[in-house]
Formats: C-alpha cells, sequence, structure tokens
C-alpha cells in the first residue's frame, strides 16, 4: 500500500494519530486461486476493486508437485495438462467477468510457498483471496495460506466470503469497527479510500467492554462504570478526522463483547464490508489467536479486509 501523507485532522486525534493520516493507493492486486467456484466467485471483487481503483490485478494459481520426477513422460505429461488446465480456467474466469488480468502459473512444492514467491515478487498493495466457508476459514489461522499471505506481505488482505444478504457487490455500506487506539486507526485510510471510490456510507463502531468480561453486564455497578466511561459518538466523529472527509459516516458507540456486536451490526445494518486493523505487526497469530477478530474473520457475514 502506497501512502501520500496528510495534516491530521483534530486536536482530539493529533497526539496519537499523525502518523495514520495517510491516503491508500492501490496499485498491485494478488489474486491467489485454486480453481475452486468459491475462488471464482472471489475474484469478481479483484476484478471490480482493479477497475475502480485502476490497480494492475495478476491471478496467480500454483500447479502441486508431481508424484514422481519430472524426468518421467507420463509425469511430464500430467504436470503440462494440469497447466494447461489451469490457464484455460483462469482465462475462462477473467473472459467472463470482462476483466484485465495477468494469468501467472507456477509450480511449487507447496501453495504456501509459492504464495511466499509470489508477494515477494509483486509485492501487491492488496491481497484477495476467498475463504472457502467457515471450515476452512478455521483451519486457516493454522498456519494456512490466508496467515502466509498476512504475515508475509505486511498488507492489507480481503477475504472474501459471500454476505448471508446477498451480493456484496459494489460496496454500499462498509463496516470499520475501532477501539480508539492507533493502531486500529491503520484501517481508516483503506476504508475511506474504498467508501469514495464506491460512494459507500460508513459505519464507524467503537464496543466498550467490561474489565470482567461480558457475564459482568448482569451486574449493574459494572454496567454504570462502564456506560459512564463511554465515549459519545461526537467523540468517536472527532477521533475518526477528517479521514473521511466528504463521505457520510453513522458512528455508533455500544457496550458488550466487541466481536459479537461487531458480528451482529454487520448483520442488521447488511453491511457489504467490514475494514478493520489487524492490530500487530510481527505476527498474524498475535491478532488472532485468541482475540475477538478472529471470531469476526471467521463468523462474518460479508468480506473481511484486514490491514
Amino acid at each position: 500500500m502506497r501512502l501520500a501523507t496528510q495534516a491530521p485532522a483534530t486536536e482530539l486525534a493529533r497526539p496519537r494519530l499523525t502518523a495514520l493520516r495517510e491516503a491508500a493507493q492501490i496499485d498491485e492486486i494478488l489474486f491467489p486461486s485454486d480453481l475452486s467456484p468459491a475462488s471464482d466467485r472471489a475474484f469478481e471483487h479483484a476484478a471490480l476493486l482493479g477497475e475502480r481503483l485502476g490497480a494492475r490485478v495478476t491471478v496467480y494459481h500454483v500447479l502441486p508437485p508431481p508424484a514422481f520426477g519430472l524426468h518421467d513422460a507420463p509425469h511430464r505429461e500430467v504436470l503440462r495438462r494440469a497447466r494447461r488446465d489451469a490457464q484455460d480456467h483462469l482465462e475462462r474466469m477473467t473472459r467472463e467477468r470482462a476483466a484485465s488480468a495477468e494469468i501467472l502459473i507456477e509450480q511449487e512444492v507447496s501453495v504456501q510457498r509459492g504464495l511466499l514467491r509470489a508477494l515477494a515478487a509483486r509485492k501487491p498493495d492488496l491481497t484477495v483471496m476467498a475463504t472457502h466457508g467457515r471450515q476452512w476459514i478455521g483451519q486457516m489461522f493454522n498456519g494456512s495460506v490466508a496467515e502466509t499471505a498476512l504475515n508475509a506481505a505486511r498488507r492489507p488482505l480481503l477475504l472474501v466470503r459471500e454476505p448471508e444478504h446477498g451480493v456484496a457487490l459494489p460496496y454500499r455500506r462498509i463496516l470499520v469497527p475501532t477501539d480508539m487506539t492507533p493502531a486500529s486507526g491503520r484501517a481508516f485510510p483503506m476504508a475511506a479510500m474504498l467508501a469514495r471510490a464506491f460512494e459507500a456510507e460508513v459505519i464507524a463502531l467503537h464496543v466498550a467492554t467490561t474489565p470482567h468480561g461480558d457475564h459482568a453486564f448482569g451486574t449493574s455497578w459494572v454496567s454504570y462504570e462502564v456506560e459512564a466511561r463511554l465515549p459519545s459518538e461526537d467523540s468517536l466523529a472527532a477521533f475518526l478526522g477528517d479521514e473521511f472527509a466528504g463521505v457520510k459516516v453513522r458512528p455508533h458507540v455500544l457496550m458488550g463483547s466487541a466481536w459479537d456486536r461487531i458480528l451482529q451490526m454487520a448483520k442488521v445494518q447488511r453491511t457489504d464490508l467490514i475494514v478493520m486493523s489487524t492490530h500487530g505487526r510481527d505476527s498474524m497469530s498475535d491478532w488472532v489467536m485468541g482475540s475477538h477478530a478472529e471470531r469476526v474473520v471467521q463468523q462474518a457475514p460479508c468480506p473481511v479486509l484486514v490491514v
């Protein structure tokens, strides 16, 4: 993601968010495909983003290694056939969606290794991938392909799941959760850019949690203590600052479990996309394992873009 610095917006934001007031720009999009129907449908997101943002799209596929040595003529033929079939599939996919994309097919010992090489060579500003459903997304955070993508690229990753309320494209309503820390503000430039590109409404959400867990809300004094410390919706809007200037923003401040309220808001508002920060740079596991964000990604009713 290439960045152009902007001035900070408000006195409230200035002490914490100066480094975050940057405008996102997407020039290169990488779309890893496994040739599955879910992956083909997810390509619609990459294609439309490339069109709206003027970005180059590379469709990437990894061929499995041969069962035996390449010196064996029958297995060389199997590999040639697999490459030809993959090429035909991806050309048909891009043609059906009237998309302009470079197709890159490589043979590697694993998808993860191939993806690492592609990320290093292409340095994409955005990687778009299908989640393949909730069972696959649960496995994804145990050392698999999407974790590889996020850790290696250190750039935004769009995980595409078909929304429960129907087709998500084009994005008309974008949910942006924030805990009002500088780390969560890393998602703002991307969310604002997409909102402008699609003329979408932004729903900003801050969730205040109790220090003793979700069940503590049964205790009135705990609820009163948390409610007394709640920021106002005006404060949340001020925290967003001028990053979202010209964008329709609806701020919401709620109490409860962060992941539960985020999912609830996404369903009630029928959002087309959730844009949120990973809160970490060193390892995706720092952000995912045991966190609210893990549950959001696993159970979201729409695509999720992690930044």
